[in-house]
């Protein structure tokens, strides 16, 4: 008699607990708009904080088909809108079928140039959060950084190495933070007139000792103001691709809204290559292994 009260308690317990976890999945779901091709605005509660972030979903998405997913991450003063049009993301994502998550920077989140939480810590919330609305391939999650969005970039590489299979910085690349347990590949692009981040080609030999490569650099002349360099045989068959752009500011090669970067005294934007392409063209070459 005793075993079956016990029973029966116990089953009333498991009942009331999964009524109340379906009930709070529930209220979770009805506040948070309902998911839709294009960009859907929505919001994640980090260290008690909620932060918006835009969330793209590319035409033709099926819910059973994992897509690569792209951390795409502003500089200081943007949004995630902002940093969407001038990257051309969505047009790439439509054609190409992928994922784009796009954190806003909340108020207070930047002091001294310098992120006042964990972004480390954030990102790896932040990608089980997309995972848990949309089917996310695992072995296909990329950051991209425009600013100090390159170094949240740079960050991730260097500290989140087996999630973010590569990285992509425009105007932004950064010092390796410290030494992965695998060696990321890495894309970036810096103009020599960019008076806000000047030290991005400085650093790219620090990104080829990190990634151990070998091979014999590959300079190649991509236009007469673009030069590509590639350094090949590194370590667990990553690559880092530089290029340098004569004559272009603190911009994002090949954007949409040159006209914009030019009113805010960023510079000039290069036409002869398109970054958003070329990162995603890397991306598509470097997944997880």
């Amino acid at each position: 008699m005793k075993n079956a009260l016990s029973r029966t308690v116990r089953v009333f317990a498991f009942l009331i607990f999964t009524s109340a976890t379906l009930l709070t999945q529930s209220v979770v779901a009805q506040n948070q708009p309902s998911i839709q091709v294009g960009e859907n605005i929505r919001s994640i509660i980090f260290d008690s904080l909620t932060r918006e972030y835009l969330l793209y979903i590319p035409k033709g998405y099926d819910s059973k088909t994992p897509l690569p997913l792209v951390l795409l991450f502003h500089g200081m003063g943007m949004n995630a809108t902002q940093i969407m049009n001038m990257s051309g993301f969505g047009k790439v994502a439509d054609e190409k079928h992928f994922i784009i998550a796009v954190p806003n920077y909340e108020k207070g989140a930047l002091k001294n140039y310098a992120l006042t939480y964990d972004i480390v810590k954030f990102s790896k919330e932040f990608i089980r959060e997309i995972s848990t609305i949309v089917a996310i391939d695992k072995k296909r999650i990329y950051a991209a950084g425009y600013s100090r969005g390159g170094r949240v970039c740079s960050q991730l590489a260097s500290e989140l190495s087996t999630e973010i299979a590569a990285a992509g910085m425009v105007a932004g690349l950064f010092f390796p933070m410290k030494s992965p347990p695998r060696a990321v590949s890495v894309i970036a692009f810096h103009g020599t007139e960019d008076k806000m981040v000047s030290h991005s080609d400085s650093v790219v030999p620090h990104w080829v000792e990190n990634n151990e490569c070998k091979g014999t650099p590959i300079t190649r002349k991509i236009s007469e103001d673009v030069t590509q360099t590639v350094y090949g045989s590194c370590k667990d068959q990553s690559e880092v691709i530089f290029y340098l752009i004569n004559e272009a500011g603190h911009t994002w090669p090949g954007s949409p809204r040159a006209d914009i970067s030019v009113d805010a005294g960023l510079g000039k934007t290069n036409k002869d290559i398109n970054a958003t392409n070329l990162i995603w063209s890397f991306f598509e070459a470097h997944p997880l292994p």
